[in-house]
């Protein structure tokens, strides 16, 4: 019989800032929201990076970590670990006598289960299985686990979403580098990287398809527009030489700016005009749900399902990409418009209330 009673303990693991990615983000933004709420939480922080943060630890050996996990006075574990080996492991973690959680991101499990040998496949199901929530941050994920015959009970669906705070949305507080560009061009768009990475050997991000965009647009007389591709952590850096120096061809450096430093990305979506996503494979993308909250109009790859008033355009097709940037710019107002009453919920409390319901047995 599980005591109703029994206060929230939560340990989260996953990356937390720097570097700022959406899944680091979404952590800080819930630990703000459980310290605000009284609720114990600490963090182990999978990035390891080194900081002074309250209970926020690096996990510098994850072997390590493991054989502390009988030990932790955390109830509830909520992990957002995209790594297969970690995933196999947490059906045991449950036998340790915790409560366990697993937050899906992005297509990670998708591309987990068709590239795993048979044995792989089976150890991966049966580990996520036998853990008490699966949470998906979009239906895909929550109708591929129901195909595989997990119970639906298990399964939650709440996007990562969780509002910024009025500091991480404030432009003044943005380096001058950033004012300066804004004062150049009457039109800015940007665009964002955790870091550099490929999927299906193509660009994941879509830095090329930026710069693409941006080359068409002024070709096409735009002439008037900016854009700001802000990478936290660059990781490949060959590949950003080689975006740097298409920059540098196309001879419009003074147009297309990168920022390579950690930034309050919602400022940088904030002070532009316009925020695209041309990614080829995704999850639950913060920064649109930031974009129309901020009352930014966002257009995004049609690669997933995406949140309502986001514009599409074709995968990869930086024409159809054009042709909606040229749409925005020119119906500007009409654009806004149409994102104007639109309002995303603040998943923390639904996170919190799958903490109560996985320490109540349910």
């Amino acid at each position: 019989m599980e005591n109703k009673n029994k206060k929230a303990k939560i340990a989260i693991i996953g990356s937390y800032p720097p570097p700022y990615g959406g899944i680091s983000v979404h952590i800080k933004r819930m630990k703000n929201y459980l310290d605000k709420n009284l609720v114990e939480c600490v963090i182990y922080n999978t990035s390891r990076v080194m900081g002074n943060i309250i209970n926020v630890k690096p996990i510098i050996s994850y072997k390590k970590f493991i054989l502390q996990i009988p030990f932790l006075k955390s109830n509830v574990l909520h992990f957002h670990s995209t790594n297969f080996k970690i995933r196999m492991l947490l059906g045991l973690f449950r036998v340790l006598g915790k409560k366990i959680i697993l937050t899906i991101h992005g297509e990670s499990l998708h591309d987990q289960l068709t590239k795993l040998n048979l044995i792989g496949h089976y150890l991966l199901i049966f580990s996520l299985r036998n853990i008490n929530k699966i949470i998906c941050v979009n239906p895909k994920t929550k109708k591929e686990l129901l195909d595989l015959g997990f119970n639906s009970k298990k399964i939650e669906i709440i996007p990562a979403f969780i509002p910024p705070t009025s500091d991480e949305t404030d432009i003044k507080k943005l380096p001058e580098f950033f004012h300066k560009i804004r004062h150049k061009h009457k039109i800015l768009i940007t665009a964002n990287a955790f870091r550099i990475s490929f999927y299906n050997n193509e660009d994941l991000y879509g830095i090329d398809l930026s710069i693409e965009l941006m080359k068409l647009l002024i070709d096409n007389g735009y002439k008037d527009i900016g854009f700001i591709y802000v990478i936290p952590d660059i990781g490949d850096y060959d590949y950003f030489e080689k975006m740097q120096n298409l920059v540098k061809k196309y001879n419009f450096e003074e147009y297309f700016h990168f920022y390579t430093k950690p930034v309050a990305y919602p400022a940088v979506i904030n002070m532009c005009d316009l925020f695209i996503r041309p990614t080829n494979t995704d999850g639950d993308a913060l920064s649109i749900r930031e974009a129309i909250l901020l009352k930014r109009p966002a257009i995004a790859s049609n690669i997933c399902k995406r949140p309502g008033g986001t514009i599409l355009f074709k995968n990869r097709n930086v024409d159809d990409l054009y042709n909606k940037a040229i749409y925005v710019i020119e119906n500007y107002t009409e654009s806004k418009k149409q994102i104007e009453s639109i309002e995303f919920e603040d998943n923390a409390e639904k996170i919190l209330e799958v903490y109560k319901k996985v320490l109540n047995g349910e």
